[in-house]
């Protein structure tokens, strides 16, 4: 089964985030957690177009992500909430993964 291009590219993403930077200076605030989750969004599409850069955990949190960015633009103290649940799932994922490093360096 082939694996479709994915939607973004590593030169696209760069030119977001380059793009966004610029466009936080002027922007209201809370515009850049927005633009921060809009960017690890187009990381799990990239990741989701090309195997050797996939990952599980990210692809289960892609609608995580994608619902979360939503809620700047109706609740802020929910969006702030929603980053908050975000960062403990992802600290944990990455708690996660370092245990796991530790036991097969020490195997």
């Amino acid at each position: 089964m082939a694996m479709r291009k994915p939607d973004y590219d590593i030169f696209d993403l760069a030119t977001y985030l380059v793009a966004s930077a610029r466009d936080c200076v002027e922007e209201p605030l809370i515009y850049g957690p927005l633009r921060m989750l809009e960017g690890v969004n187009k990381i799990i599409v990239m990741g989701e177009g090309d195997p050797s850069f996939h990952d599980d955990f990210l692809s289960k949190m892609r609608a995580r992500v994608t619902t979360d960015v939503l809620k700047v633009m109706s609740d802020r103290e929910e969006f702030k909430k929603a980053l908050d649940d975000l960062l403990l799932e992802f600290a944990a994922e990455s708690r996660r993964r370092a245990v796991g490093k530790r036991r097969t360096n020490s195997s």
